[in-house]
């Protein structure tokens, strides 16, 4: 029964996002990046965006080119020239989120995807092997001390991400996991700060059922397991929903470097702590702009949602798509991919206004018929690839 009243609510909120008006702020106002911000700032700020994640690791990770990665290496608050006090300068707030390695299972064996033992406290690759709660130990101490040398306050939060798939049969995983995040959620407790999850449906479920996180943040991936069950859940505080993606490259025939990032949509149904930071506080997005962000995001239901270039085309006139990344022009399919979500704008009775990657631009217009009733409800995704792209909304 409270499921149902849940999605009555979101669908009457969402026709009434669409009813306000074209003033109300629908670009996200979270994103979160491995590349320093400190270029990009003023423009960030221009495109409404109000928090930027940032990373916490253990030591560098210079063989995946990640060297701007950590934030702590950007400079100290008491550096006013720092990447952290030009951010409070300029009123941002931060979602602190820890990773390193943390993209295998491997991570909790102390190894990385090869099987080589981590480096130590000290970053050095001694090979020498370790347990998950000697590897937790390590993580979360280094956590704890780079978010007091930057000043992030008591009673925040640090995501710590679980950024692979798994299943229920990976039960090697699953306990490896809950003894990692056991030694995390002490030492967290301890240290006066809150601990949050990033990663799959499926890992939020075992971890919030032990009462070892207090935060989800559910990661873009749409085929790992359990992550649509979760998003409909309503369980969850923030959502990934769009990855690799770069701004600031330009547009057209003419590109250069931008700043690749992430963007997210908080959950309207949740409370609106969610850890955030800045300079000696707490940090809460606005709850009109947290109802108008989720509000007006729609997850595509049908394989073959196709985006027309206006409200006058026809299904074959289609969007011209491009975006610039790596400073070389990329030019993008003409649809939403299925279970993917878009920015809902203006709606005629037929189609709907889209920005299919949430760069706060609209691409073109969409039957509504392509696209969920609302953002409450996240499709199953398909893996034949056949059936996916003959999939319908019905």
């Amino acid at each position: 029964m409270f499921l149902y009243l849940k999605l009555v609510l979101i669908i009457a909120f969402a026709s009434l996002a669409l009813a306000r008006p074209v003033s109300a702020e629908t670009r996200v106002a979270i994103i979160d990046t491995a590349y320093d911000t400190r270029p990009y700032l003023d423009r960030l700020q221009e495109r409404g965006v109000t928090v930027i994640g940032r990373y916490y690791a253990r030591c560098d990770q210079p063989e995946y080119g990640l060297t701007e990665k950590r934030l702590i290496n950007q400079g100290r608050p008491s550096d006013p020239n720092s990447e952290i006090a030009q951010m409070f300068a300029k009123g941002f707030a931060v979602l602190s989120v820890y990773q390193y390695y943390s993209n295998t299972p491997n991570k909790f064996r102390g190894q990385n995807r090869d099987g080589t033992a981590l480096p130590d406290a000290n970053c050095n690759w001694t090979g020498v092997g370790r347990s998950v709660e000697e590897e937790a130990e390590l993580d979360v101490q280094a956590a704890i001390f780079q978010a007091q040398a930057l000043g992030q306050p008591r009673g925040t939060a640090i995501y710590f991400g679980v950024d692979f798939n798994f299943t229920e049969s990976d039960t090697e995983t699953i306990e490896g996991m809950t003894r990692y995040f056991r030694v995390i959620k002490s030492r967290m407790d301890a240290a006066g700060f809150r601990t949050g999850a990033y990663g799959s449906g499926h890992a939020h479920q075992i971890l919030r059922n032990a009462g070892l996180i207090e935060y989800s943040w559910i990661s873009a991936s749409r085929a790992f397991s359990r992550t649509s069950a979760f998003h409909r859940s309503g369980d969850w505080h923030l959502f990934q929903n769009q990855v690799d993606r770069e701004w600031f490259g330009g547009r057209g025939s003419v590109c250069q470097r931008g700043l690749p990032l992430d963007t997210n949509v908080q959950n309207m149904f949740q409370p609106a702590d969610v850890g955030l930071w800045r300079a000696g506080e707490r940090y809460f997005v606005d709850e009109g702009r947290t109802f108008d962000i989720f509000a007006t995001r729609r997850f595509a239901c049908d394989g073959d949602a196709v985006v027309r270039r206006d409200k006058g085309s026809s299904s074959l006139e289609v969007a011209q798509m491009s975006a610039c990344k790596a400073g070389q022009v990329k030019r993008l399919s003409p649809k939403i991919d299925f279970a993917n979500a878009a920015r809902v704008g203006e709606a005629t009775d037929t189609l709907i206004e889209v920005d299919v990657d949430d760069d706060g631009e609209f691409d073109g217009w969409t039957h509504h018929s392509n696209l969920t009733a609302h953002f409450g409800f996240k499709p199953d995704w398909i893996f034949e690839t056949a059936r996916r792209n003959a999939t319908s909304c019905e």
